[in-house]
Order: C-alpha cells, then structure tokens, then sequence
C-alpha cells in the first residue's frame, strides 16, 4: 500500500490555538510514493491525522529547516511544509510496529503558560536528549474526537514512534515531547497507552495564570466581554472536547456570567482536576510548578533531570535555555525581555476566588497538587 503526495497550493489556520488538521491546507493529490522511503528521511515529520479518510499526513520540509528548533512543532511545519504525504492507517501502524520503542520518554503535560516551553528547551540543551515542542499530531486524540476503528492507545503508540524514529532522534537516548494544553484534559488517555513513559504535568497559581493571558490580551488592545454562564460553559467544553456536563459541575450556579478571562478558571480547574483523578487512580505521575522553577530553578531541575535518570552534572547545560526567550518570534514572547508586569484587574481576581470557593477540593487559587517535584 503505497503514500501519496499532496501538493500545497494555499494554507490557513484562523489562529495558533487551532488544533491542526488537513484542512489548514489547499492540496491537490500527487504522484504515489513508497511508504517506505518516510521511515528513512528526516525531512517528513508527523503533522496530523485525517480521521475520515483514515491517514496520517506528514509535511515534507526544507533540509535547512528543522520543525524541532522551533518554540511550536506544530507552526513551523504549517510555516515551512513544500508538500505533504499522505499514508494510509493500515500502513502507518504497520511500519510503526516495526520501529523500536522510544526510550527514556517523558511526557511533559501542562497547562500552557507555565514555563513549559523554556523547560522543554532546557532539557533539550542536555547532550542526549531531544525534546519536540508541541507536535499537534497528538493534540488529534483529545476529548470526544471521533476515533478511527483501530484501537485509539495503538494508533496513538503509533504516533508516538513515528515522531521519535531513528531517522529523527539520531544517536539521543532520551526524549521529551511537550503537549498542547488542551490535551491536559485528556491526559489518561495518553499515560494509559505509554505506560513505559515518564509523565509529568506543570501548572501554575491560577490568577497569574490568567495574568499572563491578560497581558495578551491589553497587548493586542482586546476589551473584555462578558458571557453568560451557559457561554462559558460551550466555549471551555469546545476548547477542551468534552461534554459541557463537565463545566456545568465545575461553573458556581450563583455566578450568572464572567468576563472573558474570567471562564478561563473553569478550564484550569478542569485540568488540575484530571490530574488529581490520574493520581487518586494509581497513576506514576508527577507535577511542577512555575512559581517553584522560579524560586528555586536549580533545585527543581535537578529534581526533574532525577526524574528522567539524567546526570545531575548535565544541569549546567539545561540552565543554557533561560539565557533567552523560549518563546521569541512568536505571539507570547515577553515584552522587551520582560517577565509579565501586568495584573489580572481586582475585578476578574475577586470573580475567580468566588468561583475556587465554591469548589470541594481545589478551592485556591495557590492549590498545591500532590506529587508536586521541588518541595522537600
């Protein structure tokens, strides 16, 4: 069963938030291709599944380009992709199969804003080790996403061994992949099927969390809108693929609408709490907070080069990457080298301790998960 080239002839994503999917491009088919010759050259790397036509589509990039330099796997591809290869199911897992299993794997869940991306960056500094930044591929397994008939832990294994093959990670032991923050409400899914992995999920107090949106936000010159409660519920339960059920539990019935970042504690609680689920289930994962990589960086890097089984000598590496922005040349880069300056308004904070209060468990806005690295 042979690929076929998809030539480009426009792209479009409405924004960086969009998961990817084929339709970001404009294609036409090309000529086949041999499977087999995507094994071997490290110019395709995975870019998403087309659940409905059964494929997964690779981008094909420049020799010159690397998609795993990037702050964003996912853009880079988009950004720089001359055409796509499109492999059929039956033959993606196949060859899959056939690939050794990823070694020394840690999954780096997260929250988004919460110095994931510069701890990414930083393990990947260490000699050894090759950290993908986001591969969006993986971002096509959350919530209630219609999954093909193959059994959705093989197909994302697959994945998994597509994006970390040899012809891609070289002569490095260890991997990193960092995941998109709507695939932290899915996170079971993705300890069940890599059960060999190390996982580990980073969060952040929930009012500067929302901070660092705000400073977005007063950057693009946004106003804040106010929606109801029936609102805020569709908008987290779209972002994060789930039944609206799920906000319907967390949203206070007493609070009749939020401003715009106010919702956004909805989503945090909701990903605070598939961790506390994961954990209270057995679960071998670990979490970090931002707040402790700041005070204490040396300290909870160490911590998490013990995690993956690394040398504590290969810290001086790994502090490399906070020389500068992890995030330069996109849309969150710090403002003039600057950390965030600005404070979520007195109103929206006041809203957000209203709605923790009204929760059983995590009910502040400083919730410390168990598990949390870096506090001994």
């Amino acid at each position: 069963m042979s690929a076929n080239k998809l030539d480009i002839h426009a792209r479009y994503r409405e924004h960086m938030g969009v998961v990817v999917s084929l339709a970001d491009f404009q294609w036409t088919r090309g000529e086949a291709v041999s499977a087999e010759s995507l094994v071997a050259d490290p110019r395709f790397s995975l870019y998403c599944l087309d659940h409905d036509s059964q494929r997964a589509i690779f981008t094909s990039t420049p020799a010159d380009i690397d998609p795993l330099d990037a702050p964003f796997m996912y853009q880079a591809q988009f950004d720089h992709a001359e055409y796509l290869v499109a492999l059929p199911y039956p033959e993606f897992l196949r060859l899959a199969e056939q690939m050794p299993a990823p070694r020394n794997l840690l999954c780096l869940h997260n929250i988004g804003r919460c110095g994931s991306t510069v701890l990414c960056r930083a393990l990947n500094e260490i000699d050894g080790v090759l950290s993908f930044s986001e591969p969006d591929v993986l971002t096509n397994f959350i919530g209630r996403v219609a999954l093909p008939d193959a059994e959705p832990g093989r197909l994302l294994r697959a994945c998994v061994a597509w994006l970390c093959r040899p012809a891609i990670t070289g002569a490095n032991q260890h991997s990193v992949i960092k995941f998109r923050n709507q695939a932290a409400g899915t996170m079971k899914r993705y300890v069940d099927a890599l059960p060999q992995a190390r996982h580990l999920f980073m969060y952040r107090n929930a009012i500067d969390w929302l901070a660092s949106f705000h400073r977005l936000r007063v950057n693009r010159g946004d106003k804040p809108r106010r929606y109801s409660r029936q609102q805020v519920i569709e908008q987290q339960a779209t972002y994060y693929q789930c039944d609206e059920e799920v906000f319907e539990a967390l949203a206070p019935p007493k609070i009749a609408s939020y401003l715009s970042l106010e919702g956004r504690a909805l989503g945090w609680l909701y990903m605070l709490g598939r961790y506390l689920e994961l954990r209270e289930g057995g679960a071998d994962i670990a979490a970090m907070r931002y707040e402790d990589l700041q005070a204490n960086r040396d300290g909870v890097l160490l911590e998490a080069l013990r995690l993956m089984g690394l040398p504590e000598s290969a810290l001086s590496q790994a502090l490399r990457a906070f020389e500068t922005d992890a995030q330069a040349g996109t849309i969150f880069a710090r403002d003039e080298g600057r950390g965030n300056t600005i404070r979520l308004p007195e109103e929206m904070q006041a809203t957000v301790r209203r709605i923790l209060s009204e929760q059983q468990v995590i009910d502040r806005a400083d919730f410390v998960l168990p598990g949390t690295i870096g506090l001994g």
